[in-house]
């Protein structure tokens, strides 16, 4: 046997080795992913919100299975879908108060506070909302604020399908102040150099509450113990910090 076959052999002979080690790294991956425990979570979606919203609770749930050890399923939903089949998931991210019943509510956890804004015109600023009967847009997907509700204070609101129809609307002088996402008016201002000429926000009395987040979990302690222990070591903050640019996760 010659030299040159000699080489020629072990090189096949090596090639032959690699495939096979590449081929049962392969099938362990598979094996491993086809039994590894799975944790199916719903996360609400708006067509109206925020899309940094969307990112913040798909990390959350990344975040939950990772702790767990299980292989995430995500499921993007609406509200209405996600409560009627909520069976069918071990979490749910991004519930609004109004959409859930009171036993829901019991067994949700709230773990964002989204800032909302009331903007007008600069030259018609408003401040003490129980002293105008003007109408005052509000984006469809916000809670009518706790702080109102408890201030008894009714207000001629009229529900917008956006936050840029909202600010539209007032722009426009159609409505006398608009109540959207600190998000949202952050997003529409720095696109639009108008709404930083015309417009500004108004501390108001009484304040407009925050938009809760809520996380419901279907009977499943150990989620709920994961989540509560990423929310209580800060890297929920942190999340909040590097995704929507502050730390929202606290009222």
């Amino acid at each position: 046997m010659n030299k040159k076959t000699s080489i020629f052999r072990i090189t096949i002979g090596l090639f032959v080795c690699l495939f096979f080690l590449l081929f049962l790294g392969l099938h362990f991956h598979t094996t491993q992913n086809s039994t590894q425990e799975k944790l199916t979570v719903a996360i609400v979606k708006d067509s109206t919100e925020n899309k940094k919203i969307s990112t913040f609770n798909k990390k959350i749930a990344s975040a939950i299975g990772k702790k767990l050890k299980k292989k995430v399923i995500l499921k993007t939903v609406t509200a209405t879908t996600a409560i009627q089949n909520k069976q069918k998931y071990s979490v749910i991210i991004g519930l609004h108060e109004k959409a859930m019943n009171k036993q829901e509510i019991k067994h949700s956890l709230v773990y964002l506070y989204i800032p909302n804004e009331l903007v007008s015109l600069k030259d018609k600023g408003l401040s003490n909302l129980s002293a105008t009967t003007k109408k005052i847009s509000i984006v469809k997907n916000i809670d009518y604020p706790q702080s109102l509700v408890l201030s008894d204070i009714k207000l001629h609101f009229e529900r917008e399908s956006s936050a840029a129809d909202a600010i539209n609307s007032v722009m426009t002088k159609r409505t006398r102040a608009a109540i959207v996402s600190a998000l949202d008016y952050t997003a529409l201002t720095s696109k639009n150099i108008d709404y930083l000429e015309n417009l500004k926000t108004n501390q108001s009395t009484p304040p407009v509450s925050a938009q809760a987040y809520y996380l419901y979990v279907n009977k499943d302690t150990s989620a709920k113990k994961a989540f509560t222990s990423f929310q209580g070591s800060q890297a929920l903050a942190r999340l909040s910090f590097n995704i929507l640019g502050q730390d929202y996760t606290k009222q």
